[in-house]
């Protein structure tokens, strides 16, 4: 049975979450709505601001999501002048790895605009097995776990309609810095849900690509505990363990 206080927690959570996603939703939407570029290239684009992988700017979300699309052509100044916390060789990297894996993925993609959740969470299946292909053949490297799930969140950020769907929770989604501070504040203040959390799944893992997704699996699923909870979308718990984690909540 749960407590009065690990109840109170998720539905704090899931309120500061579900307010953070909207505002994401409407600070996105625009490059949606007016860019050229395919939907999961803008999507790639804007989850490496999200990553911090570089500064959220116009400018660089029109160019990085022409290159991953392949529509635009590389230009060397962009890295320099809108990398993030990891570096311009670290963006280059992203980039031009996720223009080449994209290259190769494209013929799967949905319509995301219609699709249903179930085939986004298939898409996000195929994919995982795609990649792991690549990255076994070296054609790929650099996309990891966080860089993989980035695009998701801001999918089903963007797909407001998919928001109250049941099965959105099955999609699994990034953590990142600012959400492991948060799962960490969490555990730190013995809140119930968390009794059988081990930190050590939040330690940078160096392994497989399918290793680092298990990882992940594992911090979604106890997501997946507070969301229900709180009979939220893991999404917005997501976005209020990022607040939650830079302590602005």
């Amino acid at each position: 049975m749960p407590i009065k206080r690990d109840i109170e927690i998720a539905q704090y959570l899931s309120k500061e979450g579900e307010s953070f996603s909207i505002s994401l939703t409407t600070e996105n939407r625009p490059f949606f709505n007016n860019l050229p570029n395919s939907y999961y290239a803008i999507a790639s684009a804007i989850s490496l601001c999200w990553t911090k992988h570089a500064q959220h700017n116009r400018e660089f979300i029109e160019y990085a999501s022409g290159y991953i699309d392949g529509t635009t052509m590389r230009d060397q100044s962009i890295a320099a002048t809108y990398c993030g916390r990891f570096g311009v060789e670290s963006l280059d990297g992203a980039l031009s790895n996720y223009r080449y894996y994209y290259s190769r993925v494209r013929n799967l993609m949905p319509e995301f605009n219609t699709c249903s959740v179930q085939e986004i969470n298939r898409l996000q299946q195929r994919l995982l097995g795609e990649l792991n292909n690549l990255r076994n053949q070296r054609l790929v490297s650099g996309i990891g776990p966080w860089l993989f799930l980035g695009p998701f969140k801001i999918i089903l950020g963007d797909q407001q309609r998919l928001w109250n769907n049941d099965g959105i929770n099955a999609i699994i989604l990034p953590t990142g810095i600012e959400v492991n501070r948060g799962i960490d504040r969490l555990v730190s203040e013995r809140y119930g849900f968390m009794e059988d959390f081990d930190i050590h799944w939040l330690e940078e893992n160096t392994g497989s690509l399918l290793d680092g997704y298990a990882t992940c699996s594992m911090a979604h699923n106890f997501m997946s505990k507070i969301a229900s909870l709180a009979q939220a979308s893991i999404l917005h718990i997501n976005s209020g363990l990022w607040k939650y984690g830079k302590q602005e909540i």
